[in-house]
C-alpha cells in the first residue's frame, strides 16, 4: 500500500501525525460488507416417479430425518406382481435357454462326427442365440419391476428436515402428468446465506473466496459457494454456514469480504 504524503504546520505532535496517517490507511485495508438473508440449503420438494395409490405418509413437519429413512410409500400389490410375473417369466425362458445349450452341444458332437450337417448346427445354434436373447431380456424386466417395486417407496435423498407435508394417504399419484408433491425438505445441518451485488461488486468475487458471515454477536468464517446472475444484471452470492441454534430462514446477516 502507498501512503501519500501528508503536509502538516511545523510542530506538529507525533500522535497527532499518526492519527492523520491512519485516516488516510483505514478505507484502503477496510473489508466490503454486504446484507444478506438467510435461507434453506438443498430446499427440493419430493414426489414419486410412479403412478399408484399412497398408502402412507411417516414423515411430518418439522420432523428431521436421516439419509434413506422411508418417508411414504405407495401401496405395493401391483409392483410386488409385477415382480412376481417378470420372475416367473425369467424362470421359464433360462430353463428353455439351457435346453437350447444342451441341444446345441448335442448337434455339434454330431457335426464333429459328421452325422449331424451343417444345417442342423446353424438351426441349434440359432435355437439357442434366441433362446439366450429372450432370457436377457426377461432379466431386464426383472430388474425393471424390482425398481418399480422400491420406486413405490419414498426416501429421504439426505439428512433433512421435513418443512411441509402435501399429501396424505388415498391421494392417487399419476407419473406420466405432473406428480403431486408429497413432502417438501431442506438439509438439516446447513443453511445459506444470499447477498445481492451489483456488476462492478461481483467482478472481484469468485466461488471458493473467503468470507465471514457476521450475526448479530458472532461471525463465521466460510466461503462463497455460488454466484448466479439475474435477468436485471445483478448477481446473487451464496454462501453455506452450519445450520445453528437459533438462526432461522429469513434472518439477516452480513457478509464480510476482504
Amino acid at each position: 500500500m502507498t501512503l501519500t504524503a501528508l503536509s502538516l504546520p511545523v510542530g506538529t505532535a507525533p500522535a497527532a501525525w499518526l492519527a492523520a496517517m491512519l485516516c488516510i490507511a483505514a478505507p484502503l485495508s477496510q473489508a466490503a460488507e454486504y446484507p444478506a438473508l438467510l435461507d434453506w440449503s438443498g430446499r427440493v420438494t419430493l414426489t414419486l416417479p410412479v403412478s399408484g395409490v399412497l398408502e402412507s405418509v411417516a414423515a411430518r413437519a418439522g420432523q428431521s430425518i436421516r439419509k434413506g429413512e422411508l418417508l411414504a410409500s405407495l401401496n405395493p400389490a401391483l409392483f410386488k406382481a409385477g415382480v412376481a410375473e417378470a420372475r416367473a417369466d425369467m424362470d421359464r425362458l433360462s430353463e428353455e435357454q439351457a435346453d437350447a445349450m444342451r441341444d446345441l452341444e448335442r448337434v455339434r458332437e454330431l457335426y464333429a462326427r459328421t452325422v449331424a450337417s451343417t444345417t442342423e448346427l446353424d438351426a441349434a445354434k440359432l435355437r439357442h442365440a434366441r433362446a439366450s436373447s429372450g432370457l436377457a431380456a426377461a432379466q431386464a424386466r426383472v430388474e425393471r419391476a424390482r425398481q418399480l417395486l422400491a420406486d413405490a417407496e419414498l426416501r429421504a435423498p439426505f439428512d433433512a428436515l421435513i418443512l411441509q407435508r402435501h399429501a396424505e394417504p388415498g391421494l392417487v399419484i399419476t407419473s406420466q402428468c405432473q406428480p403431486a408433491a408429497v413432502l417438501t425438505v431442506a438439509r438439516a445441518d446447513q443453511l445459506i446465506a444470499r447477498a445481492r451485488l451489483d456488476a462492478a461488486q461481483a467482478q472481484s468475487v469468485k466461488p471458493g473466496d473467503a468470507v465471514e458471515v457476521v450475526l448479530a454477536a458472532s461471525s463465521l468464517p466460510s466461503q462463497v459457494s455460488a454466484i448466479s446472475a439475474s435477468p436485471d444484471q445483478h448477481y446473487e452470492i451464496e454462501v453455506a454456514i452450519p445450520r445453528l441454534s437459533g438462526l432461522l430462514p429469513g434472518a439477516s446477516v452480513r457478509l464480510r469480504l476482504p
